[in-house]
């Protein structure tokens, strides 16, 4: 028995070495966890997604929008000047999400999806927000969406006959099933690197520190 003693004790030890290492790697791979805790789950939403900025930039936004909403129309110049401002640090998407309360709304988004497919989705986007308070009281929104489309470049039959395509619509669908995956029910809501903003915090001086935060002070 005593030949055998210095082999168990050996075996003890490896037996201990192997759960200790098991332990540290657990340690490990958990420690990593808090890094990635704030990734979004959920649907996808549209792909290719809406972007303004690199994909890879130090801060993401995720901008859930409806063309005929109000405050939508008035976070928008923060956003922009937030883009530059912050440049390369920066990442806009923008998904659709057209409320049904809003009679225009849907056709809107429409209009947009349809100038994307000739490039120019930014661009009546901006056109849009800035003018919504003309087109949502035009007595022929869609006429006006021609002239909008005509304005930015596009190809304006092209564009009516976009406007009314399954590309369009399962573009907006997807953005309208990923908005209800993250719980996502109104508009606008902003999420910074996965963290949603709270409603009160949807202006430019508290979307400015938000960003200011996620960047942290080394990069500012």
């Amino acid at each position: 028995m005593k030949r055998y003693l210095p082999f168990a004790i050996i075996a003890g030890v490896l037996v201990v070495a192997v759960g200790a290492g098991r332990s540290l790697f657990v340690l490990k791979k958990r420690a990593i966890v808090p890094q990635t805790a704030n990734a979004l789950v959920g649907k996808s939403g549209a792909e290719p997604p809406h972007v303004r900025g690199s994909l890879n930039a130090r801060v993401n936004i995720e901008e859930f929008g409806d063309f005929q909403c109000p405050s939508c129309a008035a976070l928008s110049p923060a956003l922009n000047q937030a883009e530059e401002k912050y440049k390369v640090e920066l990442c806009i998407i923008f998904r659709q999400l057209p409320l049904a309360a809003h009679k225009h709304s849907q056709e809107a988004a429409r209009a947009s999806e349809a100038a994307a497919l000739q490039g120019r989705f930014w661009e009546m986007h901006d056109l849009l927000y800035g003018s919504q308070m003309v087109w949502t009281r035009a007595a022929d929104t869609r006429e006006l969406f021609n002239q909008f489309a005509k304005s930015v470049g596009l190809d304006v039959e092209r564009f009516k006959i976009d406007m009314e395509s399954e590309q369009v619509n399962t573009r907006i669908g997807a953005d309208e099933e990923r908005a209800a995956s993250l719980g996502v029910d109104r508009t606008p809501a902003i999420f910074i690197n996965g963290q949603r903003l709270p409603d009160s915090s949807l202006n430019q001086k508290s979307l400015q520190q938000a960003i200011d935060q996620a960047i942290g002070p080394k990069a500012r």
